[in-house]
Order: C-alpha cells, then structure tokens, then sequence
C-alpha cells in the first residue's frame, strides 16, 4: 500500500510539474568542473564544490577541510552566479558541508509606479530591483561497507528562497542523494537530485502587482491584479558517472569521466529523447603535471536544432579550461561554449579553493 501511495503521489506531481523548475540548481558550479562539461560526479569533484556534484565525493577531500567560491556573469554580464562551500572530514568515515549559491539579475527598472491613478506619467516614480534565486544546503557523507567493498554514500538538504523584488517570492525544501565508489583505477557516481521533489510555494504581494483599471485616451484598459498563491514541484533527476585515472609516467596523470544526466518529466531537447524518458550525456577531460597545473576539455549539451532552411542538425557545447594548484590554493578558469558553436552563450568562469 505504501509504494502504490508513493507512486501514485509521484505521478500527481510529475502530472502537476513544470519541465523546468529551479533550474538555477542545474547550471553546474566550480571552473573545474564546468572546463570538464559537468563530467565529474564520479570522481573529478574533489573539493568543497563535491556538495553539489555528489555530496558522498566529499569523502575524497585532501586535505581534510576545504573552501571554494565561484563567480560567473551571464548574457553578457546581466546575470550573475555566485557559489560558496565549506567542507570538512569529521573523522575517517564521516564528512559535512554547507554551501550558499545565488543566481540573480539585479538593478531592472520597475515601471509599476510610472503612471498613477489619475493616468499621470512620472518618472520620478521610477525605481530599480532585483530578482534572485538562493540555495543553501547541507550535506552530509558516510563511507559504508557492501560485500567488502566500499561504498560512500552522501546526502543533501536544501532549502531554496526565490525572490522577485517586492512582488514574490517562494520557499522550497528538498533531498539530494548520492553514492560513489572506487574500483583499481576506476571511479563509479550515481546522483538523485531532488528525490523526494522539492516543493517551492509561492506566494504575491497584491499590493504591489495590482493596479487598479485604467483607461487610455485610446480607449484600451489598463490593469493587472496579482495572481493566487501556487505551488511548483521540481521533479527528480539522476546522474550516472565513471571515470578512469592513469599515470602517465612520473609526473603526469590523465583523468576521463563520462556522466549522463536521466530525466524523466516529458519530453526534451537532449541527444537522447523519448516521451518518458531523457538521457544528456557529457564528457570530461583532465591532463596534470606534477599535481600543479592541469589542462581540461568538455562536451556537453547535445541538442538538435533548425536553420533558417528548417534543416535539422546536431550541436554540442564544447568547454575548457586551466587551473593552478600550489600550497593548498587552486585557481580555476573555463571558457564555456567556446566559439559559441551550441546554443548557449560563452561564458568566462571563475573559482578558487583552499585545501587546509
């Protein structure tokens, strides 16, 4: 009874559910990362950026704290992404982290207060806000034994605020889980974001949205009222990952990991598509030398797109980067959608880590 009243809810909500929901949490975080095209849920995310990746990679951190911020502006600086973790062993098997990431467009016009009542225009009325996504989450990861092997398992709690200046907001809670685990030279991730889905309940300020009918000399009505209060469910998400090391004699080592994320809230534009089921996959690359400097190459975002002559044709985001590793500090940077070849804009990204 109890799985036919979990599947039976899930359906509801996914029959409820819009496609795209909180997807702020779905750009990806860290340059490292982001160089590598978001391959990394196996075993390339190794500082405190492994909260967002797969909370059970926090079991990887060396040394055993970490600190990581992240800056990126979108749509030529309109947009801006801001991440911030702190990691840390609590003792051989047990790790935790907290992580802050904002998403928002600041300083847009506001316009509501332009004309009043009697139809009157002032500028002076004019003012600015902001619109802004935030996530602040918990983590927290073990390491388990299954057949004698060992397994890491690790574990998100989220609470996610949505901000629209004066006129709305929401407030949402979810579950992330994830596990991952090592075999000789080979590394294997599985993350489920948002298992439980992650339920966000807006509400309107209707003092500040309604504005009472008016009527132009033209004859046209002017008005708007707020809408009611609404829920928006965000439906699960699976990550599958593997990934290979090698050395590559004394100073070298070489990384590859390959992921796919698995969705399953109706059809998308991803290179694999059905009516139920989408599967995007996503491909990194990292050479090091010595540990110190590392070079990184990506492809992700499959998607089909049309010309002008309605001629179908396939295109990947192409990504790279660089980092610097010395003394604990890491710098990273990639260049995301390089020579714009896939639909989304390049974007320059940047982040830093301390490992202490």
């Amino acid at each position: 009874m109890l799985s036919l009243a979990t599947l039976s809810s899930l359906s509801l909500a996914r029959a409820a559910a819009p496609k795209y929901s909180n997807e702020f949490l779905s750009v990806g975080v860290g340059a490292r990362a982001l160089g590598m095209g978001g391959a990394v849920a196996a075993a390339a995310a190794a500082d405190a950026s492994a909260a967002y990746w797969n909370p059970a990679l926090l079991l990887s951190l060396q040394p055993e704290r970490s600190a990581a911020l992240m800056h990126a502006a979108y749509f030529a600086g309109v947009a801006k992404f801001d991440f911030a973790a702190f990691a840390c062993r609590l003792d051989s098997a047990t790790a935790a982290a907290a992580t802050l990431t904002r998403f928002g467009v600041d300083d847009i016009l506001q316009t509501t207060d332009l004309i009043d009542k009697d139809g009157n225009f002032s500028y002076d009325r004019l003012s600015y806000f902001s619109t802004a996504d935030y996530a602040f989450t918990f983590s927290l990861a073990k390491s388990t034994k299954i057949a004698g092997r060992a397994l890491n398992v690790g574990a998100n709690a989220k609470i996610v605020y949505r901000n629209v200046g004066k006129f709305a907001a929401a407030y949402g809670f979810g579950v992330d889980v994830g596990a991952s685990c090592r075999a000789g030279s080979w590394s294997f991730g599985v993350m489920l974001r948002d298992i439980t889905t992650t339920v966000n309940v807006w509400t309107y300020n209707a003092g500040a949205l309604e504005i009472p009918p008016y009527v132009m000399p033209s004859g046209d009505t002017i008005a708007n009222s707020a809408p009611a209060a609404r829920t928006e469910v965000t439906l699960p998400k699976a990550t599958l990952a593997a990934a290979y090391s090698a050395r590559l004699g004394r100073e070298f080592s070489l990384l590859a990991e390959l992921g796919v994320d698995i969705t399953t809230d109706g059809q998308r534009n991803v290179l694999i598509s059905t009516g139920w089921l989408n599967a995007d996959p996503k491909l990194g690359l990292e050479g090091s030398y010595k540990n110190m400097v590392y070079l990184r190459a990506g492809i992700n975002n499959a998607q089909r797109i049309s010309d002008f002559d309605n001629k179908s044709r396939l295109t990947v985001q192409p990504n790279m980067g660089i980092g610097l590793s010395f003394m604990g500090f890491a710098l990273d940077y990639a260049l995301t959608n390089i020579g714009s070849v896939g639909v989304a804009a390049y974007s320059n990204i940047f982040s830093v880590s301390y490992g202490f």
